[in-house]
């Protein structure tokens, strides 16, 4: 029997969105790439006497990884300003990210809350374009629905 080809999803148009000080969620512009948040577990090891010499484990604490964007870097720019103020707030506001769900256009919108941790800057060399990295903690993200193209 022949395999199904399942077709990769190629990443463009996808966005951020990130909350400003007065609690409205406002895109991200200049988006270049996303670490999308994955959730990973510990493992805590749990052997004992009658293991028969192999280890065992268990499954330990939840974490969320190390969410990263990397922007283009624009001092003085809305989107400088707005995560600036929310980096320098220490709180864990609402953001929303738009994935790519296919390459015909359907999106998958991921939702939680997101603690600020770094917005790294650029070296700035002569005649380069300058991105700037965002990093992050994310906390109760879900992905909804796949939505069509226009829906």
């Amino acid at each position: 029997t022949m395999t199904d080809y399942v077709e990769g999803v190629v990443a463009i148009e996808e966005e951020l969105h990130l909350t400003n000080g007065s609690g409205t969620l406002t895109q991200i512009l200049g988006l270049k790439s996303i670490k999308e948040p994955s959730f990973t577990l510990d493992e805590v090891e749990d052997t004992d006497m009658g293991s028969g010499g192999v280890k065992d484990y268990v499954a330990g604490l939840g974490d969320w990884t190390l969410f990263e964007a990397t922007i283009k870097h624009r001092p003085g720019s809305d989107e400088h300003v707005l995560i600036e103020e929310h980096l320098l707030s220490r709180e864990r506001r609402p953001f929303k990210i738009v994935l790519r769900a296919d390459n015909a256009g359907s999106t998958v919108d991921g939702t939680g809350e997101i603690l600020l941790l770094a917005y790294d800057k650029p070296n700035r060399a002569t005649g380069a374009v300058v991105d700037a990295t965002l990093r992050g903690r994310v906390r109760q993200y879900t992905e909804g629905a796949v939505t069509a193209p226009g829906a």
